[in-house]
């Protein structure tokens, strides 16, 4: 790992000597680097700074989301920062650094006495793979939804105390020795009786990387200084590495569903955290051959979602996913919404495969059914980001209105890190 410590600290000094004022453009990249706009890359490129402003001068539609944000970061300053440590026993390694979960659709096995080898149930979780004395899955999704609740919350009020303790939180999960997480994924999603960890797992690196994206929110604070980001930033490129370039990262990789949209997300996130522009580049411009051209049929149907046993909701993840990149492409000059292929295939004819199922009908009008397997209940107002983030991308006022549908949206953290186009 020192050769990726060696790599990281290059992209951290090259981070810090940027010009203060004005903005540069990375001539390998085309990316425009602009120090008004914070350097976090699951907000879409320049919205943030527009929100904070508008904030400033009360604007109404902002507001329900801006209150749910401070609420919830109320709440995180009065949360300990969870860690890998917490859990009691490490099934396999004994390591309490080591990440573990298990499995969440296997189940043990009815006719054996040991219940091994554990059976899958494809979409109905274990909640025995939930329980937190040995599994980290809650504490993995939980670093990310506090550190990004309580980084925005700073950024957006100036608040000292938020960024105190998401730098708090930061140092616990992925510095401070005792506490820290080995940054790897080795044991992620295991099946008793089968493995001691599988590649699929890698799709639990949402909550993490959010943390370590979400870090960038707290530049100028008084309680994140470079020592800090230096350290992080060594953690951040040792996962990289990992995630790419162990076996588990190259089984990934191949995945022609959800799960290799979602390594290609998690990739370009840190690479782009870590300025590994280039990085970013290449794996997005993969994305319209790899995943576009092989994920989404002429008719905008994602086959191998629809087999699932929920199947709109792992349409919605890998959708959403493939949107996540398009507006990540923003960054690096990378235009993924217009891509098409020869035979029509798009990620915007995938969200109208969608769209009849989500809009409402006029009234007299037959509503459109959902007819493949759906073992939970058909929620349309998860499609709500997919809508803002096309709304954006392609310009179209429709997909507002569509947005318009789901009320419980208008307090989502969404409404601050991908506006309207408006502002």
């Amino acid at each position: 790992m020192k050769n990726n410590n060696y790599i990281s600290l290059l992209a951290f000094l090259f981070i810090m000597v940027l010009p203060q004022a004005g903005f540069t453009q990375n001539q390998s990249t085309s990316v425009i680097i602009d120090k008004n706009i914070p350097r976090f890359f699951g907000a879409r490129h320049g919205a943030l700074p527009l929100v904070k402003q508008a904030i400033s001068r009360g604007e109404t539609s902002l507001m329900p989301a801006f209150r749910t944000l401070l609420k919830n970061a109320d709440e995180a300053l009065m949360t300990k920062p969870p860690t890998v440590t917490d859990k009691k026993r490490h099934p396999v390694t004994g390591n309490l650094n080591d990440y573990y979960t298990q499995a969440p659709y296997l189940w043990p096995n009815p006719l054996k006495a040991d219940g091994l080898p554990y059976l899958p149930k494809d979409g109905v979780i274990n909640p025995e793979s939930r329980d937190s004395d040995f599994a980290d899955y809650s504490r993995g999704q939980e670093i990310g939804h506090l550190v990004e609740s309580l980084a925005l919350a700073y950024y957006l009020t100036g608040k000292e105390s938020y960024a105190a303790h998401a730098a708090r939180c930061l140092r616990v999960w992925f510095i401070d020795p005792a506490t820290q997480m080995n940054p790897h994924l080795n044991y992620a999603q295991a099946v008793p009786g089968r493995n001691k960890g599988r590649y699929i797992g890698l799709i639990e690196a949402g909550g993490l990387v959010q943390a370590v994206d979400a870090a960038g929110l707290l530049d100028g604070s008084k309680h994140w200084d470079i020592k800090d980001r230096k350290a992080l930033e060594i953690w951040i490129a040792d996962f990289l590495d990992w995630f790419i370039n162990s076996e588990y990262g190259r089984e990934e990789v191949q995945m022609r569903q959800n799960h290799g949209t979602m390594f290609d997300v998690r990739v370009v996130r840190m690479a782009l955290v870590l300025g590994q522009y280039d990085l970013a580049r290449k794996k997005l411009e993969s994305v319209k051959e790899n995943r576009i051209a092989l994920q989404i049929e002429p008719d905008g149907a994602q086959t191998m979602e629809l087999r699932r046993t929920k199947s709109f909701n792992y349409s919605e993840m890998n959708l959403t996913g493939l949107m996540e990149l398009a507006t990540l492409g923003k960054w690096v000059e990378v235009d993924l919404w217009a891509y098409e292929t020869e035979d029509g295939r798009s990620i915007r004819k995938a969200l109208e495969f969608l769209r009849p199922y989500v809009e409402k009908v006029p009234e007299g009008w037959p509503p459109h059914f959902w007819p493949y397997k759906q073992i939970v209940p058909f929620l349309p107002e998860i499609l709500a980001p997919a809508f803002r983030m096309a709304s954006v991308g392609y310009q179209d006022k429709e997909y507002e209105t569509i947005i318009s549908q789901f009320s419980g949206f208008s307090t989502s953290s969404f409404q601050l890190t991908h506006p309207k186009s408006s502002f």
